[in-house]
């Protein structure tokens, strides 16, 4: 019995298993410049790199350029400034629970792109810890009408954990 044919991979699809994905050479690189001692020459690879991790929906990949600038900006390394920038910071200021000061650098950044996710995302996390429930499921609502995926996010953040079912909210708790 004949069997068809097994089709090739789309345009979009990732590597076939057992093949490396062609950008991870790339990141090597970057990564190499890092553990290096070569922060700035390695946050302009990584920064390079973000768009084309981005286009391929390599998640992976995705997580370690940004967990490796914050790791710079943490450094104290200034970082050229790109898209990611605002976000890292204000994710580092989130995490040492400084509301206010992730405030203050994500509002910038909104004033350039308003509609973007992230920031959004991020401005909600924000004024969550400045106690601002109604000013942040405003922010969350943008997020998510950008990026729907963004609702995955907040079912998911800690952050969120004391307002998720308070009446702001209640929308995004609705499948």
């Amino acid at each position: 019995m004949a069997t068809k044919a097994k089709s090739s991979a789309t345009p979009n699809s990732g590597p076939a298993k057992g093949q490396e994905h062609p950008l991870n050479g790339k990141l090597a690189a970057a990564l190499e410049l890092f553990y290096g001692q070569k922060p700035k020459e390695a946050a302009t690879a990584l920064n390079a790199l973000l768009p084309e991790a981005q286009a391929s929906a390599n998640f992976g990949m995705l997580r370690t350029i940004r967990t490796t600038l914050a790791a710079i900006e943490a450094r104290g390394v200034k970082v050229e400034d790109g898209p990611e920038v605002p976000a890292m910071q204000a994710t580092l200021l989130l995490n040492r629970k400084e509301g206010q000061a992730a405030l203050d650098v994500l509002e910038p950044a909104l004033k350039k792109d308003s509609a973007d996710p992230r920031l959004n995302f991020l401005k909600a996390a924000a004024l969550v810890h400045l106690g601002k429930a109604d000013l942040a499921a405003e922010a969350l609502g943008r997020a998510i009408a950008a990026d729907p995926s963004m609702q995955v996010l907040f079912r998911l953040e800690p952050d969120f954990d004391g307002v998720r079912h308070g009446a702001a909210f209640a929308a995004f708790e609705r499948d």
